[in-house]
């Protein structure tokens, strides 16, 4: 059984960032423009038809490190107002394409690691403050895309291995923290997090999987586990006239064709759903 390792809220990510002022490439095309101070750009890349983008402006102390490997790669990253940003795609294979948007955003940090071939992943941080993205994935045809949109001190981390999943986040409001990994084929994760301090954990293993958490309102936590194939489940959180939340659910499935789907309104419930075996449905409201 494959296992997975939980991201911690609290675990720090290590970058480390080469500065230079060139760009190293060799029949491929690069873009660069630079505004403002302290910022500093490094790119490489390797094989052919490669084309990298990078734009500072009006940015302290930015950094962009971009490096292609391989055929048909495409990496855009911008950021604009702002400061101590950072911007970090890494691609090896063919046919991937990844892009970073920062915009107006202040200690924001985005990563995306891609490998193998024709796999896509998108960040974009626009107004937020001290938010955080990482997308690593690794296999064949994944996508992977991140929102985080008027939200501040906000995390999400997307781990994908395996053939053809998909994960789309999208944060908006105030200390919020997703965390998705996923192995196998044909895995389908999403999260919508508003509100303040949410809290989204999904782990996916085996064929087409499917899961969705909504949270609203505040501190409402939703932990899912996936082993075997066709499961899904759907959970939405959230208070009542814009206040309450502190919902817990915690979903556990093993095995084929299980579903669960939880509705949590008003304030501080709990539910717990373990599935084993083929063919399990539970519908819990409170």
């Amino acid at each position: 059984m494959p296992q997975f390792v939980k991201i911690s809220k609290f675990a720090a990510l290590t970058l480390t960032l080469v500065t230079s002022g060139a760009v190293v490439a060799q029949n491929n095309s690069a873009q660069q423009q630079q505004l403002g101070e302290d910022n500093s750009v490094y790119g490489e890349q390797g094989g052919s038809s490669n084309s990298a983008e990078t734009s500072q402006i009006n940015e302290f102390d930015s950094k962009i490190e971009q490096i292609q490997d391989g055929w048909l790669n495409r990496s855009s990253a911008l950021q604009f107002d702002g400061a101590t940003n950072s911007a970090v795609i890494y691609q090896t294979g063919l046919l991937n394409e990844a892009s970073s948007l920062q915009a107006t955003t202040i200690a924001t940090n985005a990563i995306i690691r891609q490998r193998g071939f024709s796999n896509t992943a998108e960040t974009t941080q626009i107004a937020g403050v001290s938010s955080s993205v990482s997308i690593d994935q690794r296999g064949l045809f994944h996508n992977a895309a991140v929102a985080q949109t008027g939200s501040f001190h906000s995390e999400a981390y997307a781990i994908q291995e395996g053939t053809d999943s998909d994960i789309d986040v999208v944060q908006s409001g105030a200390g919020h923290f997703s965390s998705t990994a996923q192995q196998g084929a044909f895995n389908r994760a999403a999260t919508a997090q508003d509100g303040y301090g949410q809290e989204s954990d999904i782990a996916q293993s085996g064929f087409a999987n499917g899961a969705n958490v909504d949270q609203d309102d505040w501190h409402n936590s939703a932990t899912v586990t996936q082993h075997g194939y066709f499961n899904r489940v759907d959970i939405m959180q959230y208070g009542a006239f814009g206040m309450g939340g502190s919902h817990l659910s915690i979903i556990s499935q093993s095995g084929g064709q299980n579903e669960t789907a939880i509705i949590q309104s008003g304030f501080s419930s709990t539910a717990i759903v373990t599935q084993s075996g083929s063919g399990n449905a539970v519908s819990l409201l409170h």
